[in-house]
This record gives structure tokens, sequence and C-alpha cells, in this order.
């Protein structure tokens, strides 16, 4: 009788640790995407300069910073955007470009 309330206990026990572990697993995952947000905040290329976009929303272009001008990578980059998550980090690398 000992033997099976024994191993009884260690099945619950094993139960409930498993358990635990997936619930502490899965907050811990929630937890990490909490403060999550995607970058709204997009410089890329318009026409022939660079703009400032708000997801979708363009903001302002920068008319002084002619495309032509920059080295082909940095145009490369502005071709599929860079992402900032504010706009003051976005003006602040677009000060790079303003030579």
């Amino acid at each position: 009788m000992d033997s099976k309330k024994t191993k009884k206990l260690m099945i619950i026990s094993v139960v409930i640790t498993a358990a635990v572990v997936i619930i502490l697993t899965a907050a811990g995952f929630a937890a990490s995407n909490a403060d999550y947000r995607p970058a709204s905040w997009v410089i890329r290329s318009y026409k022939n300069n660079v703009a400032l976009y708000c997801g979708d929303e363009l903001k302002t272009i920068y008319g002084e910073i002619n495309i032509n001008d920059l080295p082909p990578d940095d145009v490369r980059l502005l071709e599929s955007g860079i992402a900032f998550p504010t706009k003051e980090e976005a003006e602040k690398a677009l000060e790079d470009y303003d030579g």
C-alpha cells in the first residue's frame, strides 16, 4: 500500500511540476513581448529624395538630400526603408545624410 501511495504522489508531483514549467515558460514569453512595439517611423527613398514616414503615411520629404549623391549601400538601404521606434531617432539618423 505504501508503494502505491508513493507512486501516485510521484506521478502527481511530476504532473504539477510539468504544468508549472509550462505556465512559467508561457508567462516568460508573454512578458518578453509585452513591450514590443513595431517600428513606426521609417526613412526611405521618395522619388530622388529621402522621406520620413509614420507607418505608411508620408510625413516629410527632405528635398535637400538627393539620392543620387549617396553611396550605393545607403541607396539600397533607403529603397527598402530603415525603421526606427521613435521620430527623434529617425530624425537623428537623417542628420547623417544631410551633410
